[in-house]
């Protein structure tokens, strides 16, 4: 039991100094380029897929729609990107790298992901799958605990206590 403890303790050593990493490779690409870690995966991610809509691209990228928002509303403001609303769809828009977001992407073509690729690629197929598998069961099991329990919804009428009675609805309580 206390060799696990000092296992699981040693694999949160090694995430913690692993988003460190991340955070300061993050700094330094911003310092050099101006642009932050999570503007540029959004930018590689539009020069992938260019006129995919703000919650595609929240869906590819792992983050929610709303700071996706924040991430494309100081991208458009740099020039960098621009909206379209949908032919199809009015209420839905779209977003696409500008040439001067190509350009800027360009010059940083490393910076979303850092050299993990390329490291990555030293290790052999067998490792790496094991590497995989292990890393998407941690996801998982994160994903399940920052969700929490499932609350079951109640349909029908509300109770007496929640229900809002307004002038001659309702039932009356003595």
């Amino acid at each position: 039991m206390a060799a696990e403890k000092d296992l699981v303790r040693e694999i949160n050593g090694h995430l913690r100094h692993l988003i460190q990493l991340l955070q300061t490779r993050s700094k330094k690409i911003r310092k050099e380029t101006g642009i932050t870690g999570p503007q540029i995966l959004a930018m590689k991610t539009l020069s992938e897929s260019p006129g995919i809509s703000i919650s595609e691209l929240a869906r590819r990228i792992y983050l929610h729609p709303a700071t996706v928002v924040g991430i494309v509303d100081r991208l458009e403001g740099r020039g960098l990107v621009v909206r379209t609303r949908s032919k199809e769809d009015r209420r839905q828009v779209n977003v696409k790298l500008t040439a001067k977001g190509n350009g800027a992407l360009r010059k940083a073509p490393e910076a979303a992901q850092g050299n993990l690729p390329g490291v990555l690629e030293t290790l052999p197929d067998k490792k790496l799958r094991r590497l995989s598998f292990s890393l998407a069961q941690l996801v998982r099991i994160l994903d399940r605990a920052a969700k929490g329990p499932v609350t079951k919804r109640r349909r029908g009428r509300p109770r007496k206590e929640e229900s809002v009675t307004g002038k001659g609805k309702g039932r009356r309580t003595s």
